[in-house]
């Protein structure tokens, strides 16, 4: 079996901090391989993009190296060190044992010299390199918390933002134009009841890709809206900081978003029992009408004030057609029946009338809910103050990871039930463009109808059908309570 000199190369900084790629590495490793053993055949196994500040990620090269040394495919080990080869105390004596099993007693290093395997100077560097590895993430993690502390923006793509300076010249963000126009639109969608499909499709429309260039997918939409480099928000280890760049949302409507965004919804299984989803947006399976159902439900009955169910209705001629029943398993009497199709086109064709008045227009203005949204969001915000206070905490070792366990649990719960009212409160009514939702009305789903025709209804009320209009439809078995009105 032919055997190998393995030159074991790994990303590196030297003592002035100097990166030392695995390039280079590997041609010192050649020219090492070539005056000391000369005509022996020559393997890399060069890890480039893990460094030793990472020790439990994978390292497939340094894998494929453990198995020719097991498989007797290698006769001569070289590294720039010792630490290039294995950083951790532990895993290094596990590899020593495994080097001398290979008949390799020796390792080959630039700055090392000849390093005994399995003696007593080995395994102090291991110690001491492994000091050294906690010592860096230390350094690299309070270099990180500064920053974050500061307010300077994380790495990484953002979808509506680019890099750029302060005229300090520190690290920040600027929003790119027309992105930042389109999240904004589309933070004010999903307020107005818009499915994130047809947001995303809205989006790929005008001409929004991937922060990397691909195609626009509602998940990394959906991410970019909940994320708080959006607001403007700094966040790393649980503490939060107004970030140095400005935001694409301001605070209550980034609130709201992430609000309807994240509601909790109650599904049920196969077995029949309820079951709590998390995280997830409100949606209904098996909804069909767009006045019945949800909570409250939309429509009543006039006589004893039980909601409404819509089911179809089998007539004599064996045809059968969507009605508005007053159901005894919702607890009625079966005061009302209605064709449903009738009732709708009644419902809408009174809304738009009423959005072409110049008064309810006006009216839309007033948002009754502003002071509770207001407060909503201060609390929030509270909740992610004492979040920092208590991520400060636990780092100074104030609290016991019990505490900290429980504190953070307690807060989450707060800020779920906190969040799913600011969910359920209606969007502020000046966010919503009438002229854009008449024209999107046809291709609109069933839930983003829902969703709009409850900003403007509180309630549609069928009343019992006088005896000579029995037999045919009469607008005047139907009134609304207007929202804003």
């Amino acid at each position: 079996m032919t055997q190998y000199v393995a030159l074991c190369c790994r990303i590196s900084r030297d003592k002035s901090g100097r990166t030392e790629g695995v390039q280079a590495q590997e041609r010192w490793g050649r020219e090492y391989a070539a005056a000391t053993w000369p005509g022996v055949p020559v393997e890399v196994f060069a890890d480039g993009n893990n460094s030793a500040m990472n020790p439990d990620g994978p390292r497939p090269e340094h894998d494929r190296f453990k198995e020719w040394l097991a498989a007797g495919r290698i006769a001569h080990v070289w590294a720039v060190e010792q630490s290039r080869l294995e950083r951790d105390e532990l895993r290094w004596f596990g590899l020593a044992a495994e080097l001398d099993a290979a008949g390799i007693t020796h390792l080959h290093t630039k700055r090392d010299g000849l390093v005994d395997v399995r003696g007593e100077v080995a395994g102090i560097k291991a110690v001491l390199n492994a000091g050294e590895v906690r010592k860096m993430r230390r350094r690299l993690m309070d270099t990180l918390a500064d920053k974050a502390g500061r307010g300077l923006p994380p790495g990484g793509a953002h979808a509506c933002y680019r890099g750029a300076k302060t005229p300090d010249g520190e690290k920040t963000l600027e929003p790119i134009p027309d992105r930042a126009e389109a999240y904004a639109w589309a933070a004010d969608a999903v307020l107005s009841g818009w499915s994130m499909a047809n947001i995303t499709t809205e989006l790929r429309a005008r001409g929004v890709t991937g922060t990397r260039g691909g195609e626009l997918g509602a998940s990394s939409v959906r991410s970019t809206l909940l994320s708080p480099t959006i607001a403007g928000k700094r966040v790393h280890q649980g503490a939060t900081v107004r970030g140095n760049w400005p935001p694409v949302l301001d605070e209550p409507t980034w609130r709201a978003v992430t609000a309807k965004l994240t509601a909790d919804r109650v599904v049920q299984r196969s077995d029949g029992e309820a079951h709590l989803v998390r995280g997830r947006r409100r949606n209904h399976p098996g909804r069909k009408y767009l006045l019945t159902g949800g909570d409250p439900c939309l429509v009543v009955c006039g006589v004893c004030g039980c909601d409404l169910i819509g089911a179809p209705k089998v007539h004599r001629n064996g045809t059968s057609k969507p009605h508005l029943l007053c159901a005894v398993v919702k607890g009625g009497r079966a005061c009302v029946s209605v064709a449903m199709d009738r009732v709708d086109e009644l419902v809408m064709d009174r809304l738009w009338a009423e959005l072409d008045k110049p008064e309810f227009l006006h009216a839309l203005a007033v948002d009754e809910y502003a002071e509770r949204r207001d407060a909503l969001v201060k609390q929030l915000g509270d909740l992610e103050q004492q979040r920092t206070e208590l991520a400060k905490m636990w780092t100074r070792r104030h609290l016991t990871a019990a505490e900290w366990s429980t504190a953070r649990a307690d807060l989450a719960d707060q800020e779920r039930e906190l969040s799913g009212e600011l969910a359920n409160l209606p969007a502020p009514r000046a966010r919503v463009d009438v002229a854009e939702a008449r024209e999107a009305w046809p291709y609109m789903t069933l839930d983003e109808r829902r969703d709009f025709v409850r900003l403007f209804i509180e309630r549609v009320t069928i009343h019992r059908a006088a005896p000579e209009t029995k037999h045919t439809f009469d607008p005047n078995r139907v009134s609304i309570a207007w929202r804003v009105l």
